[in-house]
């Protein structure tokens, strides 16, 4: 008998990766904030789950954590406008994952804990950066799971997203943009799901592991591609320097054996 896995969070990410989960044998279940959705969850193959962090679980939240896995992949917001609401919901996760029998968890977190300093960075070069859209460190997010004595979480940090609706270029069209040859960090959602499913099978619980595909193309061909694909305008780039960093995902490839399906961003920006 397979694991049971509890998907927190079925968009983007979660809703493909129970898909593909429940066709590969596992017992899943899946969560979702909007009642509506949970009839696609159903038709996925799912147990459907209405589970709400208002910072604290709505729903039930003990039969969803009643799970050998949980995946958490929920993105931050300011939620009640209070400070720190996303760590807030996090520790109120935890709260309720200790009155549970989950004792591996997938923490999907981000690149953006390292410093833009111009440099390559590996996974030891984390440090505590707050957003300043969501008020939130994901050091800190990470941390509350990794150094739980009784909890073994892999964390991955994923770059930015490509694949399905997600067009990066959308969110530049028409606007100046420095840095035009700095490189970027980007991932195709079908190498996330990927990576995902090899942690599983391969049992490789309390780790971290950067991933970012092979290349790194610039600012200016990925977002103008990206902005023709879409028929959009593309960026107005500006002679201004712009910090960036360099993802390097060696550990990632090494413990997992992983090849990226797509290798270069620009190529998957069309798939």
């Amino acid at each position: 008998m397979k694991e049971t896995i509890s998907i927190l969070g079925c968009g983007w990410l979660g809703m493909p990766l129970g898909e593909r989960l429940v066709n590969d044998g596992y017992p899943v279940n899946g969560s979702t904030t909007r009642e509506e959705k949970q009839e696609a969850i159903s038709s996925a193959g799912m147990d459907p789950y209405i589970i709400g962090l208002s910072p604290e679980p709505k729903g039930d939240i003990q039969s969803f954590l009643d799970t050998d896995i949980l995946f958490i992949n929920i993105p931050p917001s300011k939620g009640d406008g209070q400070p720190s609401f996303y760590l807030r919901q996090m520790q109120e996760l935890l709260k309720n994952i200790e009155q549970s029998r989950v004792k591996k968890i997938i923490l999907i977190s981000a690149t953006s804990v390292y410093p833009q300093n111009n440099d390559e960075v590996t996974e030891e070069d984390a440090v505590r950066i707050e957003s300043p859209f969501s008020d939130t460190a994901w050091l800190d997010i990470e941390e509350l799971f990794t150094q739980h004595d009784d909890l073994k979480t892999t964390v991955l940090r994923f770059s930015g997203l490509i694949g399905g609706e997600y067009q990066p270029g959308r969110y530049f069209s028409g606007k100046e943009l420095g840095g035009a040859d700095d490189p970027v960090n980007m991932i195709h959602r079908e190498d996330c799901l990927q990576i995902i499913e090899q942690i599983i099978v391969k049992n490789l619980f309390g780790e971290v592991f950067n991933a970012s595909a092979d290349e790194h193309p610039t600012r200016r061909q990925l977002y103008t591609r990206s902005c023709e694909i879409m028929g959009i305008a593309p960026p107005i780039f500006i002679d201004k320097p712009m910090p960036y960093r360099l993802v390097n995902c060696d550990k990632l490839k090494k413990a997992l054996n992983y090849q990226f399906v797509y290798p270069d961003p620009l190529e998957a920006l069309n798939v």
